[in-house]
């Protein structure tokens, strides 16, 4: 139930947030995760870099992220097309990647329409045996067989998009993936899983992913 949680990961992704995100890890059951989110690329520069080392020191900081490449039109539904625009996300993904290599932080990785080019830098810029979470997993399973071929500590993230009646295909890449090899989250306030979908999404939901994630792979949770 919602009230099993223990605790959760807040994590702070732009620059105006970092500090207010921090704010959350004096309490009990919240750790955190700090990196520049792909749509805001922009943030990045030597002061938001310093910023973020430091703050992989602090107590309760397991992970270095959300990052990655976010390639999604809002008025198209299709891919962005601006290559200034993929380009910076490009360069920024790989230099937190390479940090986070440096400091031997685990890695969260978000990413959307822009599989061959998520692969392609990971690929690249991380060792095989990193522990990378790639964050609320909505891509291929192509892509998602792939990243757990190649990483070989890698996790795919879930959220309550599992539980919806119109995600056929992430719930298919959820009965290919080993249950080992699998995390449950939420990624509140957004996408609260069924039966609370459309409202502000919490921590304590991640107990209908769980049972949506049981379900499909036929094991009692």
């Amino acid at each position: 139930s919602e009230n099993d949680l223990e605790a959760c990961v807040n994590i702070g992704c732009q620059k105006a947030d970092l500090d207010t995100a921090a704010s959350f890890l004096s309490y009990d059951g919240i750790y955190g995760a700090f990196g520049i989110h792909p749509l805001h690329a922009h943030d990045w520069d030597d002061e938001v870099e310093k910023k973020l080392m430091a703050m992989m020191s602090m107590q309760k900081v397991v992970a270095w992220g959300e990052c990655g490449l976010d390639y999604f039109d809002k008025k198209t539904r299709g891919q962005v097309k601006d290559s200034k625009l993929r380009e910076l996300q490009r360069k920024v993904f790989a230099k937190q990647m390479d940090l986070a290599v440096s400091l031997k932080k685990p890695l969260v990785v978000h990413t959307r329409f822009a599989e061959e080019d998520t692969l392609e830098l990971m690929e690249k810029h991380l060792p095989a045996e990193h522990p990378v979470h790639v964050h609320c997993f909505t891509s291929s399973n192509t892509l998602a067989q792939a990243l757990l071929e190649r990483f070989s500590t890698l996790r795919l993230g879930f959220t309550g998009v599992v539980t919806f009646k119109n995600a056929p295909e992430v719930q298919e890449v959820v009965r290919n993936t080993p249950l080992e090899r699998i995390l449950l989250e939420t990624d509140s306030p957004y996408m609260a899983p069924e039966p609370f979908r459309g409202r502000i999404a919490h921590p304590g939901h991640v107990s209908y992913v769980a049972d949506k994630i049981a379900d499909l792979k036929g094991v009692s949770r």
